[in-house]
């Protein structure tokens, strides 16, 4: 039996502690703490923490390490890449939709707190992030925190401790972006491909090992959600795999094993459940709630459609124009109603990340220093895309840190790869 989650969970504070005092070696082990803050809600987890506003003055500590260091800095602006600049339009939009929206306090409440937040998250990763050890313990930071995520749910869980729902009894998180159980099953799923792309594809046994125990943790954990998203998140994933895979025969035979296997253990009554899947919206109230929150949104957009209701504030208009007031779950649905036709900001956003990764992996084919590492993380990066974009048809959150981080990653990826190109280029004699 695994150990209680409260029982070791005084390993979160304490690891980001002491990435923070590490961090006056190297800035990057800051924004690492501040990602397991971020993510894991400390201040949530322990309310004195929460009192004292823990997140706020870690954030603070890490951007003050930032600017005395002052490496990095020019990497948040426009000419740097073009994520940059299409990540600046999304902001003042987001952040300008909030004078406009339908209610300005429920909007900064909702929507630019986070987005701000983010942005700082964003400038942190863009800054520290400048060679390939500090992308691989960001990454490693990454896959760690989502094990932990995973591990609580997963423990209470095979101990009893789970949500009742109709169709039985269901892993949940308690705590920061996986509260619930589709959010759960959402954050692990995304994690998956850094798994498989970047930490098992590293040459020595423990990192490997260490791997396929996450993996596992993280696949019961989609399991145990018993999330048909998160199913069919899981589902993506196995299929972006053979996509990406250099000999897809091979991968396609693994995967099929894998889902045998998958299908050979599970429950009745999660196979009972995932198969309401092929009824669609008529599936359960649930199912059509996800279908009737992108038609609100759009109608939101009739209604403003120019700037829309305002960052934040889809449940607030709901609730005043159809008198419901609950989250879209549904992405698309979200930010059209939100942004209106300047949603368009995010969606060119998103696309300049797919973009950008593209543009990396042809040039990666011709360059011979780490470029099967860095495509490894390109591939992953695009494939949690399009798990992410495929999933936003049953979930909300266009401005979770999510977007930010993969859109972070792909500039110091880029970053990363010029600079190793400039030191590899020899200088002439007398130059």
């Amino acid at each position: 039996m695994l150990p209680p989650a409260e029982s070791i969970q005084i390993i979160l504070p304490t690891a980001s502690i002491l990435l923070l005092i590490m961090s006056l070696k190297n800035p990057v082990y800051g924004v690492m703490s501040y990602f397991i803050v971020l993510n894991a809600k400390l201040g949530d987890m322990y309310p004195a923490l929460g009192a004292m506003r823990f997140e706020l003055v870690v954030a603070i500590i890490v951007l003050l390490r930032i600017f005395i260091s002052f490496k990095g800095l020019g990497n948040i602006f426009p000419r740097i890449s073009p994520i940059n600049g299409a990540f600046w339009s999304f902001m003042t939009v987001g952040m300008l939709s909030i004078a406009f929206s339908v209610d300005p306090a429920t909007s900064w409440d909702f929507g630019g707190y986070f987005i701000l937040k983010y942005a700082l998250f964003y400038l942190m990763i863009v800054s520290t992030v400048l060679t390939t050890a500090d992308l691989s313990k960001f990454l490693w930071a990454f896959i760690l925190v989502t094990a932990w995520i995973a591990y609580e749910p997963v423990a209470n869980y095979l101990s009893g401790i789970a949500s009742e729902h109709g169709y039985g009894s269901v892993a949940y998180g308690r705590y920061g972006a996986a509260a619930g159980h589709v959010a759960l099953a959402n954050s692990l799923n995304q994690a998956i491909p850094f798994i498989i792309f970047f930490a098992l594809a590293g040459r020595k046994r423990f990192p490997k090992l260490l791997s396929l125990a996450v993996l596992a943790l993280i696949v019961f954990g989609v399991y145990a959600s018993k999330s048909r998203g998160g199913f069919l998140g899981l589902m993506i994933v196995f299929l972006g795999m053979v996509y990406f895979a250099r000999n897809r025969a091979r991968a396609l035979i693994i995967a099929g094993f894998v889902f045998v296997v998958f299908f050979s253990v599970a429950a009745t009554d999660y196979l009972s459940h995932m198969s309401t899947i092929k009824e669609g919206v008529h599936a359960s109230r649930s199912s059509s709630d996800r279908y009737l929150g992108f038609v609100n949104g759009i109608s939101m957009m009739i209604k403003r459609p120019i700037i829309g209701v305002g960052v934040g504030c889809y449940a607030e208009a709901r609730g005043r124009f159809f008198n419901y007031r609950f989250y879209a779950h549904n992405m698309y649905g979200e930010v059209l109603g939100e942004l209106g036709i300047a949603s368009l900001a995010w969606f060119y956003w998103i696309w300049a990340v797919f973009r950008k990764t593209k543009e990396i992996k042809t040039s990666l084919y011709e360059y011979k220093e780490n470029g099967t590492f860095y495509l490894n993380i390109i591939n992953a990066i695009q494939l949690m895309l399009v798990l992410r974009l495929f999933i936003g048809n049953f979930s909300h959150g266009y401005f979770i840190w999510f977007w930010f981080m993969v859109a972070a990653l792909t500039v110091c990826i880029q970053n990363i790869i010029v600079r190793e190109r400039e030191e590899l280029i020899p200088v002439p004699v007398g130059a």
